[in-house]
């Protein structure tokens, strides 16, 4: 059997699912339910950390807010505001093509699947399967197991490293700068997907769509 020695490691929002139509605003709700009406700053990237956890710690900061209560209130909030957006019959529709993607890479031999995302763990599962993907034996890296995107993503190296693999090559796949910055720090090899990378990262693709591509760039130096 040939050794499993690429790890890819995928962001979920905006990389497998589309969520930015409701997600954002459920989020800020959760946190002025929670904080009161705190100033949330419109654009995420002037935040230290993008992350659920990192830009309420900066908000609770910047306003003088303390208690670790909170943040646990806040994700529960937020955690009963998707919930109840889906039982309410609200939509999140994976990427074209991610489902089969990922299905084809779990099957593969050589490689190694895993989930880092910024957002909290249990909108990151409800999300993910609300969409149709399969979570059994899913390793996810979430807001929860830290606030720094890299400390997120290390940890689901870890774990899937922990299942006995040994990786020559690492690939984080997502759709934003903070993804590609979070990626060059930690010297992994990086995959860009959708509108806003576009002529931005030397590999990029549209969406999952070309299986074959996609592939290619797996491997490619």
């Amino acid at each position: 059997m040939k050794p499993t020695n690429t790890a890819v490691i995928f962001d979920i929002d905006g990389t497998l699912v589309e969520s930015s139509g409701f997600e954002d605003d459920l989020y800020i709700a959760a946190v002025r339910d929670v904080l009161g009406d705190v100033c949330i700053r419109k654009a995420w990237n002037t935040y230290r950390h993008v992350t659920d956890s990192g830009i309420l710690r900066q908000i609770m900061e910047e306003h003088r807010i303390r208690g670790k209560d909170r943040i646990r209130e806040v994700r529960s909030r937020f955690g009963d505001k998707v919930g109840q957006y889906f039982r309410d019959g609200g939509e999140c529709n994976p990427t074209i093509g991610a489902i089969d993607l990922i299905d084809e890479l779990r099957a593969a031999p050589g490689f190694a699947v895993g989930f880092a995302t910024g957002g909290w763990g249990q909108t990151a599962r409800m999300k993910l399967e609300h969409a149709g993907f399969n979570l059994k034996h899913a390793v996810l890296a979430s807001s929860d197991d830290g606030h720094e995107r890299t400390v997120i993503m290390r940890k689901c190296l870890d774990t899937l490293d922990a299942k006995g693999n040994s990786f020559q090559r690492i690939v984080y796949v997502g759709d934003a700068e903070w993804d590609v910055r979070a990626t060059r720090e930690l010297g992994w090899h990086f995959i860009g997907v959708g509108p806003r990378l576009k002529g931005r990262c030397t590999c990029w693709v549209e969406d999952f769509s070309n299986q074959k591509v996609f592939m290619e760039m797996l491997h490619a130096r």
